[in-house]
């Protein structure tokens, strides 16, 4: 909120975000840091080059580092970020491009794979894109958390006897990670599992690893109910014994248990869970791995377990009658992520999304091709706001439908009016002086308005970063505020 800041402070969180504001005045916002930080509008719009050249540049530290944030830059201005003398920026870079596979340089690649500091190394070995002879050089690094690291991420790429040396590694670490890789294509004995050395790392192998019957049979039986509770959710566990999970004295057993791709519904069914209204459950990630099979997708929809249900619901594409069935479901969330994620979704389910959901993907549903637009007129008078909303989209509204909505008594639907080119801009100005700040701001922001009231706006408190933001802002003034601000 732009009243919570002093106008000077706003107009430079404004002026960050202004879609008009040029290279010039981009880079004079940058001279605020270090005394006050830079708007975050900055980490998020597309820069001129002579911005971006400007922020490498800087002398500050931390404002260096904040440009690592960027969500825009090239890979070679990835790469330029390593030429300062801040030892950490090397770590952000590596750490942010691997986290979200953000495209790096052959030259960057070799840099971070070369780094002095081992946690740069281990960093750039879990990128997606490390080119193999790189990621082969950093299984032989001096540094056990570097070999492990690129154990875990290159073994695919590894030759025999590369992976004979890592497992043969004389740190435990490595050796384990070595084994869990090894042990994810071959199956994994009890003399194996036995010989890990951590707990953790036993509960790791039982979760993921490929096991020999015996093992299997050890780990489902064990007293742990932290190592039944992994193998409870290994894929490749036995249908036979994951029934017998189900049976397990320990809660999270079973409901893991439950969950199994190996289970017929039956058996599924014959498993007692209970699923809570108030927890946030993670999708499984076997049914997102088989999103484009059609008939699984049709299987896990018609499961009993509402979680694969829940799991389905999340594909892009659906058969036709699947989508019905999920858009039926009685579970809310089902519906829910059908209409936040599927091309199929119907109309009548985005539009019950739109008039019941709270949260912020509600906003998103009328955007989605199938959403209902003709007959939106009907809902000019409804009781409910968010109803009213909607009319100004029917293709048979008019300019005097929205020059009503602006002048609605709920403020979210006069909010949603100023959204609209028809809102004439004698509403705009009246609504800048409206009596719900978001409505004010939102105003103080649009194009429409004319200069000498937007002028005006600059100096409320209220409204002076919206105001900056706003599009038909001369260039003449922006510099004019910057240099009020006290920005050179």
């Amino acid at each position: 909120m732009t009243s919570s800041r002093e106008p000077r402070d706003a107009w430079l969180h404004g002026l960050a975000g202004n879609p008009s504001a040029p290279a010039s005045v981009l880079v004079r916002l940058l001279r605020m840091a270090p005394e006050r930080q830079l708007p975050y509008a900055l980490m998020l719009r597309p820069l001129p080059a002579e911005v971006i050249e400007a922020w490498l540049r800087h002398p500050d530290r931390r404002t260096r580092r904040a440009l690592c944030e960027q969500h825009h830059l090239t890979p070679e201005q990835r790469g330029r970020q390593l030429d300062g003398d801040d030892p950490r920026i090397a770590f952000i870079v590596a750490t942010v491009a691997a986290d979200e596979g953000r495209a790096l340089t052959e030259d960057t690649f070799e840099r971070l794979a070369a780094h002095p500091d081992s946690k740069v190394r281990c960093e750039a070995a879990r990128h997606r894109d490390l080119p193999r002879r790189l990621r082969h050089a950093l299984a032989a690094d001096p540094h056990p958390a570097v070999r492990r690291s690129v154990c875990r991420w290159g073994w695919a790429e590894f030759d025999a006897g590369l992976r004979a040396a890592l497992v043969a590694d004389e740190d435990d670490g490595v050796r384990s990670e070595a084994l869990l890789s090894r042990h994810r294509e071959l199956p994994m004995d009890p003399h194996i599992h036995a010989s890990l050395p951590e707990e953790a790392v036993r509960q790791q192998a039982a979760r993921e690893c490929r096991l020999t019957s015996e093992l299997a049979e050890l780990l489902v039986t064990h007293e742990d109910a932290g190592i039944r509770a992994g193998v409870a959710e290994n894929p490749h566990l036995a249908a036979d014994l994951v029934v017998r999970l189900g049976e397990d004295p320990d809660e999270r057993v079973r409901f893991t248990a439950a969950q199994h791709p190996s289970l017929d519904e039956d058996q599924r069914a014959a498993i007692p869970v209970e699923i809570s209204p108030d927890v946030r459950y993670w999708p499984l990630d076997w049914v997102l791995a088989r999103r484009d099979d059609p008939e699984e997708m049709r299987r896990c929809a018609t499961s009993g377990h509402v979680l694969l249900r829940r799991g389905a619901a999340l594909a892009k594409e659906l058969p036709p009658d699947v989508v019905e069935l999920l858009a039926r479901d009685e579970d809310h969330v089902v519906r829910l992520l059908l209409a936040e994620s599927c091309a199929q979704a119907p109309g009548e389910l985005l539009l019950e999304m739109w008039r019941t959901w709270n949260g912020w993907s509600r906003f998103e549903m009328p955007r989605h091709p199938n959403f209902p637009r003709r007959g939106l007129l009907r809902y000019a008078d409804d009781p409910d706001p968010r109803m009213r909303e909607l009319a100004r989209l029917d293709p048979e509204s008019t300019a005097e439908v929205v020059e009503r909505l602006g002048r609605d008594p709920e403020p979210t639907v006069r909010y949603a009016a100023l959204g609209d080119g028809r809102l004439s801009p004698e509403s705009v100005v009246r609504l800048t002086t409206d009596a719900q700040e978001e409505v004010r701001e939102r105003a103080a922001a649009d194009s429409r308005l004319p200069r000498e009231v937007l002028a005006r706006l600059l100096e409320a408190p209220g409204t002076a970063g919206a105001a900056a933001a706003n599009p038909v802002l001369p260039v003449a003034v922006m510099h004019d505020l910057l240099d009020r601000a006290g920005l050179p």
